[in-house]
């Protein structure tokens, strides 16, 4: 049985900053002591996907605050997440996306692990694909961060 520790060290990926790696650390800590809101098996990816995004989120803004991410208070992963007045998801998506290009990412680079999670991140489930599979995941993977900050979850920033 692996852990869902352990499965984020997967999804992590090898090298980046070291912000990236702390965002991950911090991560771990916060989804360690909710790990029982989360089930063994992820069929469609939107655990990997929800704390993949919660460590991006964390990435991005002690990157941009120059702070530690143990230091990012959870309004500021709020205000990345939430979509402005007139958003879309992929409007979120594309923001998302000019902040690591501002913090020095290219985002087609799969050489960068940070630059390889957010590929993911930005992938959509699109359900015309998968019209007569009701239980198939829809949407942006970056959306899945609204299950990991859920009440239902409950993260003790």
């Amino acid at each position: 049985m692996t852990t869902i520790t352990e499965q984020s060290r997967e999804w992590q990926g090898e090298g980046g900053p070291a912000e990236w790696t702390q965002a991950w650390d911090r991560a771990r800590e916060l989804i360690g002591t909710r790990a029982d809101r989360f089930s063994e098996r992820d069929s469609d990816g939107s655990q990997e996907d929800g704390i993949s995004a919660l460590a991006t989120a964390l990435y991005i803004t002690a990157r941009e605050r120059r702070i530690v991410p143990a230091a990012v208070p959870r309004q500021a992963v709020d205000e990345l997440v939430d979509g402005r007045p007139g958003e879309t998801d992929l409007d979120v998506v594309r923001r998302w996306e000019v902040h690591l290009e501002h913090l020095g990412h290219d985002v087609d680079d799969r050489a960068d692990p940070v630059s390889t999670r957010w590929h993911r991140l930005r992938y959509n489930h699109d359900p015309e694909l998968y019209w007569d599979d009701a239980s198939a995941r829809h949407g942006y993977g970056l959306t899945a961060i609204r299950y990991v900050l859920s009440d239902h979850v409950a993260l003790a920033f």
